[in-house]
């Protein structure tokens, strides 16, 4: 599917370049961006959603709070890990999509920390000019998600790390 979707979306730019916009009406040329642009957004949910119903699929602890979500990798070369950020009663995780379609697992684990080795968090800039959530951990680490409305998440998870307002910064 993502293949196929890879091609359709190298034609359509390939169309949009090399064909000479006079000899088609305006609203062909310009439907060709509008085509471009929905099937961008069917690959990024192709390739990196992943919703609640599948983690819960995947693991069968209750969650107390979910959100869309990129870890940023430790390394500033490598991309973004997006996938579902969940808190569960003891731990936060991430979940990812698998890369194969060949099991019936919808999504993979990849990241986890306790709650209890949580110092905090503080709601900031995470990487460039996103914006996101940074976890304090005990050791002195944190760990650090782009996250798109996390400012108006912040009393819900909160309420899902089981904490007052004082741990947040």
């Amino acid at each position: 599917m993502k293949t196929i979707l890879k091609i359709v979306l190298l034609g359509l730019f390939a169309a949009v370049i090399f064909l000479p916009s006079e000899q088609f009406p305006s609203w062909a040329y310009w439907s060709l961006f509008v085509c471009m642009f929905i099937v961008l957004i069917i690959y990024y949910y192709t390739s990196y959603w992943v919703s609640a119903a599948d983690v819960l699929s995947t693991d069968s602890d209750p969650i107390k709070f979910s959100v869309f979500a990129g870890k940023v990798p430790p390394l500033s070369s490598e991309d973004l890990v997006r996938g579902r950020l969940v808190v569960t009663d003891t731990e936060v995780r991430l979940y990812q999509r698998p890369n194969r379609k060949s099991s019936n697992i919808r999504a993979r684990e990849v990241w986890k920390v306790a709650i209890s080795s949580l110092d905090g968090f503080t709601l900031g800039r995470v990487i460039g000019m996103r914006n996101g959530l940074i976890l304090s951990l005990t050791q002195g680490d944190e760990a650090r998600f782009a996250i798109f409305f996390m400012k108006k998440r912040k009393a819900d998870l909160i309420t899902a790390l089981g904490w007052d307002d004082i741990q947040s910064k």
